[in-house]
C-alpha cells in the first residue's frame, strides 16, 4: 500500500507532478489544499487516475486537511513566499515534509523553519531540487565519487546561461526578492554540486544589478544572477557563474539549466555539457557519451528524487541523504547571497553553527 499524504499546490507546475504520483504509484493522496477550492476541484475532477469522490477533498489550509484525513506527509508545490509559513504548518502537525525549492527566501525564515524542525528531530524535511537527479547528472556525480578514477578533486568550474522572460508576468518573487537568484535559479547548479563534491569551506560571490525591463528586471539586485568563487581548502577551488536574463537561448527554455561543467581531478578530468559527458586522462579521451539530461517539464527527474524521499521515510538504505544534502544545498545559496550583500567572504562552516544545521539532520 502506498504511503499516504496530503498534496499542497494545484498550480499547473503541481498537477504535473501528482499525475505522475498517481500513474507511478509512489503516493496516496488523500486530502488536497489550495486556497481556490472550487476551482482545484474542477482540475482535479479532470485527472484520469483520481479516485472518485477525492475531487471533494480540498481544503484551504494543512491544519483543515490533517483534521479530516490522516496522514504522515506532506508534498508542497506552491509559489516560494509560501513555503515558509507552510513548512512551519506542516512540521508543528506532525508531518514530514517534502517541499520543492527554496523551502526560505531569507534566513529569518530558513531559520524560522529550523525551529520548528527541532522540536520534531525524527521528521524528514527535503526541500525539492530538480536538475540533480536526471541520467546525465547522476552519471556525473558518479564519476566524480570515484576516486580510482578520478582521484581527488583539484578545480573546475561551471557555467550556467539561460534566458527567463518574466516581463509578461504579474510582478512576483522571482523579480523582486532580493537574493532569490540563488535560490530559485543557482540552486539547480549548485545543489549538483553539493551531492558531487560537498560543501566548500567558503564562498565569495558578487552578483550584478539587472536592469532590464524587457526581461521583467528592473534595478533588482541578486535576481538575475552571481558569481562565485567556492574554497574547499588546499588550494582547491570551484567557480561558478550564473546568469537567468540573458538575451537568447536558442537551446529552449530550460536547455541550459544544468549547466557546462568540467573538474581537474588528480587522476582524470571530466568534462559535461548538459547529456554529454567527456572524460580524459593523460591527454586521451577514455570515454565520451551522450545521457538523457533534462526530461521534459522535469518529470522524470522528479519521480526519481521523489523514490529517494520515500526510501528516507521507510529508513531504507539508501546512499543518497537527500535531507542532509538538501539542506546543505540551501546553506550553499545564502552563504552566496551573505557575501554579495555583505562583500566579504564567508565561512560555511560558521554558518552552519549558526543555524545548528546538524542538530536536526
Amino acid at each position: 500500500m502506498s504511503q499516504s499524504y496530503i498534496h499542497v499546490g494545484l498550480g499547473d507546475f503541481s498537477l504535473q507532478r501528482l499525475e505522475m504520483i498517481l500513474s507511478e504509484n509512489l503516493f496516496e493522496p488523500v486530502a488536497f489544499v489550495d486556497l481556490r477550492v472550487e476551482d482545484s476541484k474542477r482540475k482535479l475532477n479532470n485527472l484520469k487516475n483520481l479516485p472518485e469522490g477525492y475531487s471533494d477533498r480540498v481544503f484551504e489550509t494543512i491544519s483543515e486537511a490533517k483534521k479530516n484525513f490522516n496522514s504522515e506527509v506532506v508534498i508542497i508545490y506552491v509559489s516560494s513566499d509560501a513555503h515558509c509559513n507552510l513548512v512551519c504548518e506542516a512540521l508543528n502537525l506532525g508531518l514530514n515534509v517534502f517541499c520543492v525549492k527554496s523551502i526560505a527566501n531569507n534566513l529569518d525564515e530558513f531559520e524560522k523553519i529550523l525551529s520548528y524542525k527541532k522540536k520534531f528531530k525524527d521528521l524528514i524535511l527535503v526541500q525539492g531540487h530538480n536538475n540533480q537527479w536526471n541520467e546525465a547528472s547522476l552519471y556525473m556525480q558518479k564519476l566524480l565519487k570515484n576516486k580510482s578514477l578520478f582521484g581527488n578533486f583539484v578545480t573546475g568550474y561551471c557555467n550556467m546561461w539561460g534566458m527567463q522572460n518574466l516581463s509578461g508576468e504579474k510582478t512576483k518573487v522571482d523579480v523582486t526578492q532580493d537574493g532569490i537568484y540563488f535560490h530559485s535559479m543557482g540552486v539547480h547548479q549548485l545543489s549538483q554540486l553539493v551531492m558531487a563534491i560537498g560543501l566548500p569551506k567558503s564562498v565569495r560571490s558578487i552578483s550584478p544589478i539587472c536592469d532590464n525591463k524587457d526581461l521583467g528586471y528592473s534595478n533588482s539586485i541578486r535576481t538575475s544572477g552571481g558569481s562565485c568563487l567556492f574554497d574547499y581548502g588546499d588550494n582547491r577551488v570551484f567557480t561558478y557563474v550564473g546568469n537567468r536574463a540573458g538575451h537568447g537561448n536558442p537551446f529552449g527554455f530550460a536547455s541550459r539549466w544544468s549547466g557546462i561543467w568540467m573538474f581537474h581531478g588528480t587522476n582524470a578530468d571530466i568534462y559535461r555539457d548538459r547529456g554529454r559527458i567527456t572524460i580524459y586522462k593523460k591527454g586521451n579521451i577514455i570515454q565520451d557519451l551522450f545521457l538523457k539530461d533534462l526530461d521534459l517539464n522535469l518529470i522524470e527527474d522528479e519521480k526519481v528524487q521523489l523514490k529517494h524521499f520515500k526510501n528516507q521515510l521507510k529508513k531504507k538504505f539508501d546512499q543518497i541523504d537527500i535531507q542532509r544534502s538538501s539542506l546543505e544545498t540551501w546553506i550553499l545559496m545564502e552563504a552566496c547571497n551573505i557575501s554579495s550583500r555583505e562583500n566579504k567572504e564567508i565561512n560555511i562552516k560558521d554558518l552552519i553553527n549558526k543555524v545548528k544545521l546538524y542538530e536536526i539532520c
